[in-house]
C-alpha cells in the first residue's frame, strides 16, 4: 500500500464517527479486488451489479428502512454528494427488504441517492454483519474502508480524503 494510500484509509477511519466503530481492512484486505457482482435490483426491477461502477470511487452503504442511525445517515451520505459532484465518485444504497417499503421511503423522503435492492445476500467480501455498514472501494475495485454503524461522511476532512482517491489514476 502506498504511503498515500495509507494516509488516506487512516484518516478516513479516524474522521468517520466516535459513535461507531470504524474497522480498517488489513493490508491483505486492502489490496484484495472487491466483489463488484454483488446482484442488484434497481427501485423499477431492473438487475444490476455493482461491476457498473468500475474505474470509479465507489461508496456502498447498506441500509434499512427501519434503522435509525441508517436513516440519521442518509442525510449525510446526500450532503457528501452534494459537495463532490465529481462523477468519479458514486454511490449505492442497497436496502435487503422487500421492493415496496424501500420505495415508499424512498418517495417519502426524496431520497435523491441511488437506492438498489440487495438481489442475492453480500458477498463474503463485504462482511455484512450489520446495519448501516458503509465500504469505500477506490478506483482499482479495492476496498479501502470498511465501517460498521452511522458515521457523519459530510466534513470537511472526509471530503477531502476521497477527493484524494478520486485523484489517484485508475492505474496507480
Amino acid at each position: 500500500m502506498t504511503s498515500a494510500r495509507r494516509t488516506v484509509v487512516i484518516a478516513l477511519l479516524c474522521l468517520c464517527s466516535n459513535r461507531a466503530v470504524a474497522q480498517p481492512v488489513s493490508s491483505a484486505d486492502t489490496l484484495a479486488i472487491a466483489d463488484l457482482g454483488w446482484r442488484l435490483l434497481t427501485l423499477r426491477g431492473e438487475r444490476r451489479t455493482l461491476d457498473a461502477f468500475r474505474g470509479r470511487v465507489l461508496v456502498v452503504n447498506s441500509w434499512a428502512t427501519w434503522c435509525e442511525p441508517c436513516v440519521a445517515e442518509l442525510r449525510t451520505l446526500a450532503s457528501l454528494r452534494a459537495a463532490i459532484p465529481d462523477s468519479g465518485l458514486v454511490f449505492a444504497l442497497v436496502a435487503a427488504q422487500r421492493r415496496e417499503p424501500v420505495a415508499a421511503f424512498v418517495h417519502r423522503r426524496a431520497v435523491t441517492l441511488p437506492v438498489y435492492l440487495a438481489a442475492a445476500p453480500a458477498p463474503e467480501s463485504y462482511r455484512l454483519d450489520a446495519v448501516p455498514t458503509t465500504w469505500v472501494i477506490d478506483r482499482r475495485g479495492r476496498i479501502v474502508l470498511r465501517h460498521r454503524g452511522a458515521a457523519n461522511w459530510d466534513t470537511p476532512a472526509i471530503r477531502a480524503q476521497l477527493q484524494a482517491l478520486l485523484d489517484e489514476s485508475p492505474g496507480a
